[in-house]
């Protein structure tokens, strides 16, 4: 298909960020990143806390290297421990951690000690500290990183949910709980824990044998009766060939603009698929999709996710719970109860 950005002419920016893409990040901006990293990086709340306190006796919104006193931090560990209301070991032990983690650089001077020096005018000349330059070095890799360990964990609580639903599917085939007693208790002590994404998928290969060994026949039998909306079903029993199926729905700038013409107008000025992608989280994030938005990155393509979020956007006024009324619409389409395009459908209506 085509992708959803060539709706917008190149060039254009909806978020009025235009010719800021050259610019440093502020440095608030260069914290988050290394906070949204900080479990793959290792690092603890009160690290966080001094290196936020050093961050704020730094002169200016952004670290740069054009003067001392806009990426060095000369405050004493006394000034900083005050800060974070914590011990000046504390404070001596965080810092050597930042160190090790290549967050901050040393700039000491012969004796050891931070100090800066001024003109007449109080501007500082020269200073010798902690350089927080490694921050703004390393911007694009802690993103990176933090999206890279989001993408684990959505893709991970995704298999818990599946592991999960399955798990409610085969108790409403089986009449008899005691058949499957072991495995039920097996997965919800899995469940309980924080299990190895290994033991999910094992799991969750057991239960669709399980549920196979039950009907013995194709997954209609597996189908809900009420609540359907159109479309014919996918087979649930066989999630690589409805994920495929899914994957190649397609559709045309024509039917967006037609279906879902506010969020169309969101996106019309998006300079590629990458650009689209960032505009659609942010509109998730304004109707409070939540973590469901996310998880749908690692299950369904861009189309699925753009008539689901048309769908909820164009509507938003008229529905209580966004976020729950995705979780209902992608619940039916992963069961195969309806399919993606009725939702153009009744959108163009």
């Amino acid at each position: 298909m085509k992708t959803v950005a060539a709706l917008a002419p190149n060039g254009a920016n909806l978020s009025g960020t235009a010719g800021q893409g050259s610019s440093t990040p502020k440095k608030w901006i260069l914290l988050r990143a290394v906070e949204e990293a900080r479990e793959p990086l290792g690092l603890k709340s009160t690290t966080l806390n001094v290196l936020r306190a050093m961050i704020s006796f730094v002169g200016g919104d952004q670290i740069t290297a054009d003067q001392d006193d806009h990426h060095i931090c000369f405050a004493s560990n006394a000034a900083i421990a005050k800060r974070t209301h914590v011990s000046v070991q504390t404070v001596e032990r965080h810092i050597s951690t930042l160190v090790e983690l290549g967050l901050i650089r040393r700039v000491m001077s012969a004796n050891g000690k931070r100090w800066a020096r001024r003109d007449r005018q109080g501007r500082v000349v020269t200073a010798t500290g902690l350089s927080l330059m490694p921050l703004c070095e390393r911007h694009a890799e802690f993103i990176q990183e933090a999206q890279r360990h989001a993408d684990r964990v959505l893709e991970f609580t995704v298999l818990r949910d599946k592991v999960s639903a399955a798990l409610a599917r085969l108790r409403d085939l089986v009449a008899n709980d005691t058949a499957i007693s072991d495995l039920m208790t097996t997965v919800r002590n899995a469940l309980r824990r924080k299990p190895d994404a290994n033991v999910l998928c094992e799991l969750l290969a057991e239960i669709s044998v399980e549920i196979s060994e039950v009907t013995q026949t194709d997954t209609e039998n597996l189908r809900d009766s009420d609540n359907e909306i159109e479309g014919h079903k996918e087979d649930s029993l066989n999630p690589e060939v409805k994920k495929e199926k899914l994957y190649q729905i397609q559709v045309s700038p024509d039917q967006m603009e037609r279906s879902f013409p506010r969020l169309c107008s969101e996106l019309r000025f998006a300079k590629d698929q990458h650009h689209c992608d960032r505009l659609m989280d942010d509109i998730a994030e304004y109707l409070r999709l939540g973590q469901t938005w996310y998880a749908m990155k690692s299950t369904f393509g861009p189309a699925i996710r753009f008539i689901v979020l048309g769908y909820i956007f164009q509507r938003a006024e008229n529905i209580q719970s966004p976020g729950a009324y995705l979780i209902s619409l992608m619940s039916k389409i992963d069961r195969g109860d309806m399919q993606p395009t009725a939702l153009l459908a009744q959108n163009s209506k």
